[in-house]
């Protein structure tokens, strides 16, 4: 079973936004990438997605859940401020699917959970690993375990 761990795509400055976090879109380069992830992602024939309910991970996977025909599924566990709970979902998602699933989530969620499974790779998950802005970990899980990882860079690069 594979796990596609996803990082949304560029969203407009923290900073500079005015409104609720959860409302943030995608920047204009955060919707290229989100299109340029369904030829990089289709290809694992995902059979399921799930996403963070915040506005700018669920831009990120539309164009794939479209492509794919796919319902998207929203999961407060993938929040940052959750507490780390994602953890327990991502050994669990996935279990008794025949294809991938996609797990749309932040750069915060995607840290914890490197750090969690740390045990099980220390050598691809230090603490200095990557987690850019649309990156993809592509974790292949058998038997309940996580038994490989493999890091695929955002399909575009910042302009």
């Amino acid at each position: 079973m594979l796990l596609l761990l996803l990082r949304h795509g560029h969203a407009g400055s923290k900073q500079q936004w005015h409104g609720d976090d959860r409302r943030r879109p995608l920047s204009p380069q955060g919707f290229a990438e989100a299109e340029a992830l369904v030829g990089l992602l289709s290809p694992y024939a995902p059979t399921r997605i799930v996403s963070s309910p915040l506005l700018r991970c669920i831009q990120t996977v539309t164009p794939l859940a479209g492509s794919l025909r796919l319902r998207i599924g929203r999961s407060k566990r993938l929040v940052p401020a959750d507490g780390g709970s994602a953890d327990g979902l991502m050994r669990r998602v996935g279990r008794g699917d025949p294809g991938a699933v996609v797990v749309c989530t932040h750069g915060e969620v995607i840290h914890d959970l490197q750090r969690s499974l740390r045990g099980d790779f220390p050598t691809l998950f230090g603490e200095s690993q990557p987690r850019e802005k649309g990156s993809v970990w592509v974790l292949e899980r058998a038997g309940g375990h996580f038994v490989s990882a493999e890091y695929i860079a955002p399909p575009l690069q910042a302009h």
